[in-house]
C-alpha cells in the first residue's frame, strides 16, 4: 500500500468531512452521547470552517491519500516561538494500524521544523483510547490532564508533547 500525503485543497473537503465522522464515532462513540458528536462535526467541521483551516497561510492542513482516495487528514499551526499546535490527526477506521496517521504525522513533523519549532503539542481526550494509542506509539510523552469542551460539554483531556530531535 502506498499513501501519498499532500496539501489539502477545497476539492477535498467532503472528503476530510466523511473521514471526521466516521473516526469521531469509530474512536469516541462510547465517550461521546452521539448528538455531541453530530453537533461537533456540524461545529467543526462545517465546509467554511474547514476551507478556512485549508487557505489559512498559517496552518499546515495536509491529507493522505490510498489508490487516490482520501483517508486521512493532518492540521497544525505554529502557536508559541518554539511550538506547534497539532490540531487533527485522524484516519478512517477501516485504515487504522496501516500507517497513514504516522505518514500524515511526518508531515507536520516536517513542517514544524521548517518553522522552527522545538516541539510539537496537542490534546486527546482521555476517554479516546485510538488517539492515545497512535500519539504514545508515534513517540508524544502524556503530560496533564486539564478539560476540554466539546460543543458545550466539558471532558478530560490528556496534553501531549513531542519533542523535535535534531
Amino acid at each position: 500500500m502506498t499513501v501519498s500525503v499532500r496539501e489539502a485543497t477545497e476539492a477535498d473537503l467532503e472528503a476530510i468531512r466523511a473521514v471526521a465522522e466516521d473516526a469521531w464515532y469509530a474512536a469516541l462513540g462510547g465517550a461521546l452521547d452521539p448528538a455531541e458528536i453530530a453537533a461537533a462535526l456540524e461545529a467543526y467541521y462545517d465546509p467554511e470552517v474547514v476551507g478556512a483551516g485549508i487557505e489559512s497561510e498559517g496552518i499546515a492542513f495536509y491529507v493522505a491519500s490510498v489508490g487516490g482516495e482520501v483517508r486521512g487528514f493532518a492540521s497544525a499551526e505554529r502557536t508559541w516561538a518554539d511550538e506547534v499546535e497539532l490540531h487533527t490527526v485522524y484516519v478512517h477506521p477501516d485504515r487504522w494500524g496501516e500507517g497513514i496517521g504516522e505518514a500524515l504525522f511526518e508531515r507536520v513533523e516536517t513542517w514544524a521544523r521548517g518553522e522552527g519549532a522545538d516541539r510539537v503539542a496537542c490534546g486527546v481526550l482521555a476517554d479516546n483510547v485510538v488517539g492515545i494509542g497512535f500519539f504514545e506509539s508515534v513517540g508524544f510523552e502524556r503530560g496533564r490532564t486539564t478539560e476540554a469542551e466539546i460543543v458545550g460539554a466539558v471532558y478530560d483531556e490528556y496534553e501531549y508533547e513531542y519533542e523535535l530531535r535534531a
